[in-house]
């Protein structure tokens, strides 16, 4: 070969490769990548993006969050804030995030396109008056108009109210694009021609202008996509984003933003913990960064492949043949074009509906977590159910009563109790209340106050007395004894539970009659007539509350352990690891809606058995940092699925939490009465709180969401509040000093 040859070959490579629209190439392979982790990002997820981790071992060291990268197996990016597999939430976060921009950017580049086309034509007064519009939209800053639409449609509404913040002026610049190249194009030789044959204005815009104008759109589209996803960065930076933006007041002059659900936007809102360490942000930035100069690339690229020198480039480097060209323009762009002229008010009503409903429906699916069904469970019951059974309320402790007391009740009666009360009232099916006093008594109240009968106990009384379907009344003592009267307070039996140790807890009664009771730190079972079925130790500690059953029965759950009703044996439910459980004091418990859950730290974990496999049905947390300090003091499910968080501590705040199926906070509320109980949750999710102060006991109705109570009653009395009950139209408040009747207006 000779050196011009080699020379020539040289250049044609060096030409080949100017040839290469690498805009479009690279930007391409960004877009495709962001697509696909859109597409299939969640199923490769190592962790679930809302788990949260407090304490963690990092290099032989328990550590808190957030944690670094590559120092913990299955956390190669590290964590958030809250201990959350940074790599997961990305994984689940690209999804929601292109789902808005592209609706968003679809939207914008309608309007533009429209408005551009209407403002390029248009002339005279008419045309200065909407190119005087068209400045002054340009002029306003898409962030400060995007913050006024959102505010003025609610955060609340989320994909609408980011379309509507978005689009308020960010049309602006495609309509300015749009309208220029219509002047341009208006003033060419086949327009005139156009003109000269009679073609209506209308005509001449959709069948020529738009024509021209629609090799734009895709890059138009790239382009927009790219400043919408660049806005949404800083809006969230901001605290707005989809599914999140809720501020939470913990005191005067001083909220925090809640967000939990795996969005960019949402990531980036939280992502700086510390300017020291700025790797989250890094992190959460780059995936936005990637998305925004990728298609930021696309449109410049599509730009550079439609400009004339480009065209005028050999026929290979063009996208289609000559005669496929041809063959596209007669049976294909032409008579399409007339279609959409003779239809055109009637489709783009169509197409503004349809894209909005898209990209709801879109957001829907990716954002909304289908709340749980109510359990197909039923328990097998026999006689009368009691109205107040036990402790807590029934024999799964769910606190939860089929009923709400709307109007604040009155005060009817009061029982004074010489010596003094102990424990909690329970409520059998007829109305009568059963309670204990110091002097080592069992006293049966009718509904209008009166002592029914009074039978003596061997020793003083420990919780509420348990109740079952066929009349008995089962009483727990502080020497570790249980004894059973019937309805007529005639003594069955009495035997002893626990050597040694004395009950802790009120007994409570399933569904076969057996009897279950917390001793210190055993679960102890007894049969219907007294004898002891098994004692197991379930904790490594002094323990006050009543065990628990599982919605089926065949479980007793007491803090972390799950004990098998038919033989005692501990169950080895495995949720979380030993090293996941440290600090976050772990408890098995029941929902109202028939459900298993597990509470680990501020997460609520639904569970079932499959045979002998563990199967995780949901997970729900909320961002609790900086609201309160310490972990959940109780915890519950209602029958529709919301869940609630009841936070306490000696001489301070209590605060309430409600999470939708979204793990969303939709209620916060903080009450003020020293150490306060929660005496039930409602049949609308509102929580029946009581608190007693040196004078008197307030008790309040807060439904979720709510920032007043329903209502908010006092009973004058310095006594202490030991416990209560709500049954239709009725409240039991029994303090140390007697027992309290108030009556509502619903029966």
């Amino acid at each position: 070969m000779t050196r011009n040859s080699t020379i020539r070959s040289f250049s044609g490579q060096q030409s080949q490769l100017k040839k290469i629209n690498w805009p479009l190439l690279i930007g391409s392979i960004f877009v495709v990548f962001m697509i696909f982790l859109a597409t299939f990002g969640p199923s490769f997820a190592p962790q679930n993006p809302m788990k949260e981790n407090y304490a963690l071992k990092v290099e032989g060291k328990i550590r808190t969050p957030p944690y670094p990268a590559f120092a913990i197996p299955g956390y190669p990016l590290g964590t958030d804030r809250y201990g959350r597999d940074l790599l997961s939430r990305i994984l689940w976060a690209v999804r929601p995030t292109m789902i808005m921009v592209i609706t968003v950017a679809g939207v914008r580049l309608l309007l533009g396109l429209i408005l551009g086309m209407t403002i390029g034509w248009s002339e005279g007064r008419k045309g200065r008056f909407l190119e005087s519009l068209l400045s002054t939209a340009i002029s306003i800053p898409i962030l400060i108009s995007a913050l006024i639409g959102i505010f003025m449609i609610g955060i609340d509404h989320g994909l609408w109210a980011f379309i509507f913040g978005l689009g308020l002026t960010g049309w602006a610049e495609t309509a300015r694009l749009v309208s220029e190249q219509t002047r341009m194009i208006k003033t060419q030789t086949f327009i005139e021609a156009a003109r000269a044959l009679g073609a209506s204005d209308r005509r001449i815009l959709y069948s020529h202008i738009l024509r021209q104008v629609m090799s734009l759109l895709w890059m138009l589209l790239a382009f927009e996509i790219s400043s919408t996803l660049l806005v949404s960065a800083e809006l969230g930076f901001l605290g707005y984003y989809i599914g999140g933006g809720i501020w939470v007041e913990i005191s005067d002059f001083n909220a925090v933003n809640v967000e939990g659900l795996p969005e960019l936007g949402q990531m980036i809102s939280s992502s700086l913990v510390k300017i020291t360490d700025p790797s989250t942000m890094i992190v959460v930035g780059s995936m936005i960064f990637i998305g925004v100069l990728g298609f930021n690339l696309l449109g410049a690229g599509l730009r550079l492949r439609m400009s004339q020198e480009w065209l005028r480039g050999k026929r290979h480097s063009r996208f289609l043949s000559e005669a496929i060209e041809e063959w596209l323009e007669d049976h294909l762009l032409r008579p399409l074009l007339f279609w959409i002229e003779s239809h055109s008010s009637t489709l783009v009503t169509a197409a503004v509906i349809l894209t909005i409903l898209l990209g709801s429906w879109l957001a829907m699916n990716s954002l909304y977590v289908k709340p749980l069904a109510a359990s197909e469970t039923t328990i097998e019951t026999s006689g009368t159910q009691p109205l107040w059974a036990s402790d807590r309320h029934d024999g799964n402790g769910t606190m939860w009563v089929p009923l709400s007391l709307d109007s604040g009740p009155k005060s009817i009666w009061n029982v004074p109790l010489a010596g003094g009360a102990v424990g909690k009232p329970s409520v059998n099916a007829d109305g009568t209340i059963f309670v204990s006093s110091k002097e080592k008594s069992l006293i049966s109240i009718g509904s209008d106050g009166t002592i029914v009968w009074k039978a003596p106990l061997d020793e003083i009384a420990v919780g509420a007395p348990a109740l079952d379907s066929n009349g008995r009344i089962i009483v727990a003592d502080v020497k570790g004894y249980v004894t059973s009267f019937d309805e007529n307070g005639i003594r069955l039996w009495r035997t002893r539970a626990s050597t040694g140790r004395e009950a802790t807890s009120g007994p409570l009664v399933d569904a076969k009659g057996n009897i279950y009771l917390t001793a210190v730190d055993t679960v102890v079972a007894l049969s219907p007539d007294g004898k002891s079925l098994w004692r197991t130790i379930a904790a490594d500690t002094y323990l006050e509350e009543p065990p628990r059953l599982s919605p089926d029965q065949s479980l007793i759950f007491l803090k972390n352990s799950a004990i098998q009703t038919d033989s005692g044996e501990l169950k080895t439910i495995s949720i979380a690891n030993t090293q996941e459980i440290l600090f976050t004091d772990p408890s098995f418990f029941s929902g109202a809606n028939g459900q298993n859950y597990y509470r680990l730290g501020h997460e609520i974990i639904g569970w079932h058995l499959d045979g002998a496999d563990l199967k995780i049905d949901s997970r729900q947390t909320w961002i609790h940092d900086g609201t309160v300090l310490l972990l959940p003091y109780d915890q519950g499910v209602t029958k529709d699925g919301l869940t609630w968080f009841y936070y306490t501590m000696q001489f301070g705040e209590t605060r309430m939490i409600w999470l939708d199926a979204q793990s969303r906070v939709i209620g916060n509320y903080s009450f003020q009465n020293p150490s306060p109980k929660v005496i039930a949750i409602g049949q609308k999710g509102e929580a029946y709180l009581c608190g007693s102060t040196t004078v008197r006991v307030n008790c309040i109705n807060i439904a979720p969401g709510a920032d007043t109570p329903t209502w908010d009653i006092s009973i004058e009395s310095p006594a202490a509040l030991l416990g209560g009950a709500i049954i239709p139209g009725r409240l039991y408040l029994l303090l140390t000093d007697g027992l309290y009747a108030l009556e509502s207006l619903e029966k």
